[in-house]
């Protein structure tokens, strides 16, 4: 049987599995997700059939499984059966787990241990549904063995991310992540914003992530990334500081040491998505105007703050998201097109919470593009006042 390489790794550290595989069963681990295929099993007219039991996982270091989370696994199929043709003793509900576009549970089962604890190991959890499932038909048809898988489903593990998506897993939604794959996006301006809306792009499974901004760290720019950097970043490009760093959990982040200007604007068309997180409004016009005229939809964030005599006031913005939105915007206040004359944000740097919250809008609305998000309103900008601690939309 062929393994990936992450299915290695994991049978390395979680010896139950080579003992499956040594009765027959073949084993996937796909989208964090344990898979014994072709396990036989009756219904209730008492002939034999198949499954494939799915179950998430929680992984610890080095992919050891830790213990479950939960006492359910899923299938498609009928409900497997006693010999008598009376259901198994396991909870039985329609339930969809979709793992990939090949391997989609429609119904969930539902078994604890003898007095309702929770499963001490994965082992056991495996062990128990695989004796709840497949005894009746062992016992029925003596000569039984596990289907072989007829076709292999290693593509369905492919991502860009180098570490299992396990959180999609267990909250059931690997369907709606995978609706960013195989997408390429930029962030246009890498400082405070930019830098967090790669932070939040980094776990996903999007293609590719490309960064372009030509300044360098600075001092006063280590308050403003996520993350702890230090005196090893100053000096150097941001771009290439993020893509270092966020290199470790995602293997398709692109630095590009350079400012999008004329000369290079027209690359942005070869995207699928534009993160414009620029501070200069005459080039964040040129380059909204470049994507709309690709037709490529953009995310363009901003924000206006002033000092008072109780502190810093002003407003975080997030505008478009969808396409068309440029001309709804174009000529508002929710894309301004000269730069402000009070410049507090420059003076202050230190506001790296109303980055985080301006690239979480953005990301949201991008999300939203995307469908991973559902969206009840055709809003094209999104205001948040940081003094009164409210969220405005216009249509």
């Amino acid at each position: 049987m062929a393994w990936t390489s992450e299915l290695q790794a994991l049978a390395s550290r979680n010896p139950f599995i080579e003992t499956l595989v040594k009765q027959g069963y073949d084993i996937g681990f796909i989208n964090a997700h344990l898979i014994i295929f072709g396990v036989p099993y009756l219904n209730a007219s008492g002939e034999l059939k198949y499954l494939d039991m799915i179950s998430p996982i929680d992984l610890r270091e080095g992919y050891l499984i830790g213990s479950p989370s939960d006492h359910k696994v899923y299938f498609a199929g009928e409900i497997p059966c006693n010999l008598d043709g009376q259901r198994v003793y396991a909870g039985t509900i329609e339930e969809r787990r979709i793992v990939s576009d090949q391997i989609v549970g429609t119904r969930m089962l539902s078994s604890k241990p003898e007095g309702l604890r929770p499963y001490h190991s994965i082992e056991e959890k495996i062990n128990q549904y695989l004796a709840l499932i497949a005894s009746p038909a062992i016992h029925k048809f003596p000569g039984v063995t596990p289907r072989r898988v007829l076709t292999k489903h290693i593509e369905s593990a492919i991502s860009p991310l180098k570490f299992p998506d396990t959180l999609s897993a267990r909250e059931g939604v690997v369907e709606l992540s995978h609706k960013l794959r195989q997408q390429k996006v930029a962030i246009i301006g890498c400082g405070g914003t930019g830098a967090y809306v790669l932070d939040y792009l980094a776990k996903t499974h999007l293609e590719e992530i490309h960064l372009f901004d030509d300044d360098i760290v600075h001092v006063h720019t280590l308050f403003r990334l996520p993350g702890v950097h230090g005196e090893r970043q100053l000096g150097l490009p941001k771009v290439e500081a993020l893509a270092e760093a966020y290199g470790n959990f995602h293997g398709g982040i692109k630095p590009h040491v350079e400012r999008v200007d004329q000369t290079n604007v027209a690359c942005l068309a070869d995207f699928h998505f534009i993160f414009v997180c620029v501070d200069d409004a005459p080039s964040r016009q040129m380059i909204v105007q470049a994507c709309h005229s690709a037709s490529v939809p953009f995310v363009d964030v901003g924000m206006g703050l002033n000092k008072g005599t109780n502190g810093l006031y002003g407003f975080v913005r997030t505008a478009g998201g969808a396409p068309g939105d440029f001309d709804k915007l174009n000529g508002t206040p929710y894309l301004p097109a000269q730069n402000a004359h009070d410049e507090e944000y420059r003076n202050q740097p230190q506001i790296a919470e109303l980055n985080a919250l301006n690239a979480a809008m953005a990301v949201i609305r991008f999300k939203q593009y995307m469908g991973f998000f559902d969206r009840l309103t055709d809003s094209h900008a999104v205001v948040f006042d940081v003094a009164a601690m409210t969220i405005d939309e216009t249509t």
